[in-house]
């Protein structure tokens, strides 16, 4: 118990030495300080886009977050919503981008899952060439590459088909705005994006799975 509440305190006074930085970086809800490239992606119908598969390593340690530090994961169009009427297990929402466009920590918190999920299995890095490291195709199954952020208030937000093994690692602090990935194609995946989800609740689950974009707007950060 003592090591995990000097943990918590020590992730507290980062978050205090880093809340100028991330406000004056990120314009408070900082839609600003994103940089990429806004395109629309070659990304057809992918009603057969399944939920990622959540077992595996967390943390369960959350930083504490200056108020208004969020902003957009990716610049680019949002493609496919939450939970349409042709895609009703699909728990986020598509923004189309550019092969490589670098995808942000939409807030801070601290990383709580980093897999490699495909065809319905899932794996925690290894090192090693894996299966996430290829582009997938419709109906493979999965989120490929994806990391997990928990956040203030149990949020949690999602970041799949990500082009390699995520540039952050579970247990990691991150702020908001911080590259954690690059935009690809693995997993059940038809064209380049990123697939964004946001979740009340932590673990994220199917249950607490929210519409990104009223989430993000009530943030002030619209995507």
């Amino acid at each position: 118990m003592a090591i995990a509440v000097g943990l918590a305190g020590a992730l507290l006074l980062v978050a205090a030495a880093t809340a100028g930085v991330v406000s004056s970086v990120f314009g408070g809800g900082g839609g600003g300080g994103c940089v990429g490239v806004a395109r629309r992606a070659a990304y057809p119908d992918a009603t057969h886009e399944t939920r990622a598969t959540t077992t595996g390593a967390m943390s369960p340690v959350c930083a504490e977050v200056p108020v208004g530090g969020w902003t957009r994961p990716v610049v680019g169009e949002a493609g496919s919503g939450f939970r349409t009427g042709d895609r009703p297990g699909h728990d986020g929402v598509d923004i189309m981008a550019a092969r490589g466009t670098v995808v942000r920590a939409a807030s801070g918190g601290v990383v709580v899952r980093v897999r490699c999920n495909v065809g319905g299995d899932s794996w925690e890095p290894t090192g090693e060439p894996m299966p996430c490291d290829s582009d997938g195709y419709p109906g493979l199954g999965g989120c490929g590459w994806y990391a997990e952020i928990r956040h203030p208030g149990d949020v949690v937000t999602r970041y799949c088909h990500l082009i390699r093994q995520p540039a952050v690692t579970v247990g990691e602090p991150v702020t908001a705005g911080q590259p954690i990935g690059y935009v690809g194609s693995s997993g059940n995946s038809s064209g380049p994006h990123l697939h964004y989800e946001a979740h009340e609740g932590y673990p994220a689950t199917e249950d607490n799975a929210v519409d990104p974009i009223p989430l993000m707007r009530r943030k002030g950060v619209p995507l």
